[in-house]
């Protein structure tokens, strides 16, 4: 039996609710207002503070002040104030460099490096048809000096830097240098100065391994890479290779739409490069086409995996698309864009977490392998010295037992009579630097 409402107690409701609905319109316009006040009220607080460090400085200090500098610097702490290491400040002149960094041509000396245990800077591969090449720079030199500085009083990042400079410069590096002849190893110092120039960015190396095991290892991910990659995915299609292994160890990430481009090559039409923002609202970055490579495929990955090359993995074992072996990337799934300002400087700033197709993101605990590998401390540092074949690298020789069991006719199976295995020569420049390796 329906009960009725009289005319008086529903206006009465309809006003209830009314108020009911003005009530928490306003006091969730209260909160936001107080957290627009507050915010204005920490901006004023910085702004005061800044500006009386300036009238104190510029009042009483004894030296001269660079302006610009001191712009830079306020900017450079500004970003560092985040306390996120994703966060910085780069100068006009920095910016310049960073652009020239991402592009196919690089302008520098064209070496890789890394810190050895005495704080100097190892050069770990000269770059074909590079400055240093011509300079006669070769794998294994040290570098003790940049202009007459010592580098074991340099961060490792200031002595990277050192090596930047316009076409035309000069840099001259005190090397040490060790040489083999018959049986004794004798040390050399000498100096070599290097003209800065255009050079040729190579981030993609691939060979023919096991017989008929196509090898593809992808440094970073830049300008140059999608074409140098399909070079070589074309190659080794003519040589009727049986299956690929990617090497992404001791890839230090670069451009998710390149990466993008790269992958596509090997997913059909599918979401590519998600990221959560900082409302958790989910943005479709990039997705694939259809078309993708029909080949198995094993990547290999490790703890010096990041961002970029982290979405390559997950998307390839999210998809199925094959299988990852090594070990946990390392986690770096913030996206991080680089944003100009109107005086040519930039920030860089993060502005999200990637996610995989589940939601999820990686950021921080990295993506898991199918197939734990673990290498020696020896290995690792014959890897990180471009030093250790296919052949002796325990982690590419289980990508190759992975794809027979995606059925793969491999020609050479690991740890069998199936022939006696041979590295193949590879067909550019030794990719996978490490991400605590620079190139210059």
């Amino acid at each position: 039996m329906s009960k009725k409402v009289s005319l008086g107690a529903a206006a009465a409701m309809s006003l209830v609710a009314a108020a009911i609905t003005v009530s928490l319109t306003y006091t969730f316009a209260m909160g936001r207002f107080n957290e627009k006040v507050a915010d204005v009220n920490e901006r004023q607080a910085m702004y005061t503070k800044l500006s009386e460090i300036d009238q104190k400085v510029r009042q009483d200090y004894i030296g001269k002040i660079g302006e610009t500098e001191l712009n830079d610097g306020i900017a450079a702490g500004y970003m560092a104030g985040l306390g996120d290491s994703g966060a910085k400040y780069l100068s006009a002149e920095k910016y310049k460099n960073y652009l020239s960094s991402t592009s196919k041509k690089a302008v520098g000396v064209g070496i890789r490096t890394i810190q050895d245990a005495d704080g100097n800077m190892e050069v770990i591969e000269v770059l074909p048809n590079s400055p240093a090449s011509k300079a006669g720079l070769q794998k294994g030199d040290v570098i003790l000096s940049l202009d007459g500085k010592e580098v074991i009083r340099l961060s490792y990042g200031e002595a990277v830097n050192k090596l930047d400079g316009t076409v035309g410069t000069t840099v001259k590096l005190g090397l040490l240098r060790k040489t083999t002849a018959d049986g004794k190893t004798t040390t050399n110092k000498m100096d070599v100065t290097v003209t800065r120039a255009e050079y040729q960015r190579v981030t993609v190396s691939s060979s023919v391994i096991n017989g008929n095991v196509g090898y593809i290892a992808i440094s970073e991910f830049q300008s140059s890479t999608k074409d140098q990659f399909v070079s070589a995915i074309n190659t080794l299609t003519e040589k009727k290779v049986a299956g690929l292994v990617i090497d992404l160890r001791n890839n230090s990430g670069g451009s998710e739409e390149v990466m993008a481009s790269v992958l596509d090559e090997f997913l059909p039409a599918v979401s590519l490069v998600s990221y959560a923002d900082r409302n958790g609202k989910i943005t479709v970055e990039y997705s694939s086409k259809s078309g993708e490579i029909n080949l198995p495929i094993s990547v290999v990955v490790g703890s010096s995996t990041y961002g970029a090359a982290e979405i390559f993995a997950a998307d390839i074992k999210d998809y199925k698309k094959g299988k990852l072996i090594g070990e946990k990337t390392a986690g770096h799934g913030t996206k991080e864009d680089m944003i100009p300002l109107s005086d040519g400087s930039a920030i860089q700033l993060s502005v999200g977490n990637y996610t995989r197709i589940d939601g999820k993101t990686f950021n921080g605990v990295g993506v898991d392998v199918d197939m734990a590998i673990e290498m020696t401390q020896e290995q690792k540092d014959l890897l990180l010295r471009r030093s250790l074949t296919t052949l002796e690298d325990p982690q590419i020789q289980a990508a190759v037992t992975a794809l027979v069991t995606q059925g793969a006719d491999v020609q050479q199976i690991p740890g069998t009579d199936s022939g006696n295995l041979e590295d193949g020569a590879s067909s550019a420049a030794s990719g996978s630097p490490s991400s605590a390796a620079a190139s210059k």
